[in-house]
């Protein structure tokens, strides 16, 4: 990918986030996770007051919000350069001295931007009543579970910007868009290398599971966040999904989880760049 120029690149990023203004998609998103943390928040509250016991904010957030991150950023992203595209105004767009490397990056880091700010806004939002209505709050546990669902929904705006950059319909976006999450979510990803395994092996499994299984496994990014996630507080197991092992491998350890995240933002915004760069539009 040509790196753009900071300036224009800048000048870009804030262009699509004030598009997400004016099409008032940053208000509705930012909205979902603010009233929805602060009716969880409220909700355990009032459980606490009738039954007693103090329960703390983010094992209460959490189960919610660790898939409302990736479902709202694919449910939102997916149609954010195909919209365009459609509508004729990535033309116009082109028609600048502006790059397809950076729109293609400059919509990923403006649509980050939105989902982060919308992670924020709703810790910041739930501390208050937290407080009010006797939820504990543990400061550094808000501030690092914030970082890493933070984390999470950049990872998955990548994955909603490469699936843009890449389909040609805004349908075939939502499609794909729920396609990827059922299979991040579901279970889907860890049958896919026991599938691979079992047709190999003569349509049998073999005595002994190879390594490779659990290592593609631990690719998929919900896993990653999991293990992120545990290494930080093993009592906040993000288990919903991914049940995290009680004795780590090398690649269930936060380190490698934080460079499988990392790694599918860089891959997924290269394919997406790499795909859009020689699509006639």
């Amino acid at each position: 990918m040509t790196v753009p120029s900071p300036e224009t690149l800048a000048l870009f990023v804030r262009e699509d986030v004030q598009d997400t203004v004016r099409e008032r998609q940053f208000h509705l998103l930012v909205g979902i996770f603010v009233l929805l943390a602060a009716l969880v928040t409220y909700a355990a509250g009032r459980s606490t007051s009738a039954r007693g016991g103090e329960p703390e904010l983010i094992p209460t957030l959490l189960p919610l919000f660790a898939m409302l991150t990736p479902l709202l950023a694919l449910g939102f992203f997916a149609s954010s350069l195909v919209e365009k595209r459609t509508t004729g105004a990535l033309k116009v767009v082109l028609g600048l001295p502006i790059s397809r490397g950076t729109v293609v990056l400059g919509t990923f880091l403006g649509r980050s931007i939105v989902i982060c700010t919308a992670v924020v806004a709703s810790m910041l939002v739930a501390t208050p009543i937290a407080a009010l209505f006797g939820v504990t709050v543990d400061p550094v546990r808000l501030v690092v579970v914030t970082l890493i669902l933070a984390l999470l929904g950049v990872t998955f705006t990548a994955l909603a910007v490469a699936i843009s950059a890449v389909v040609r319909t805004t349908t075939r976006a939502t499609i794909a868009a729920f396609g990827a999450f059922v299979l991040f979510f579901f279970g889907f990803w860890a049958q896919l290398p026991t599938a691979v395994l079992y047709v190999r092996h003569g349509f049998s499994f073999p005595e002994t599971t190879p390594a490779w299984v659990e290592l593609v496994a631990a690719i998929n990014p919900v896993a990653a966040y999991t293990y992120l996630l545990t290494g930080f507080d093993a009592d906040l197991t993000g288990g919903w999904f991914v049940r995290p092992p009680s004795e780590p491998a090398v690649y269930e350890r936060p380190a490698f989880a934080l460079a499988v995240l990392v790694g599918w933002i860089v891959v997924s915004v290269g394919a997406g760049y790499h795909r859009f760069r020689a699509t006639d539009l």
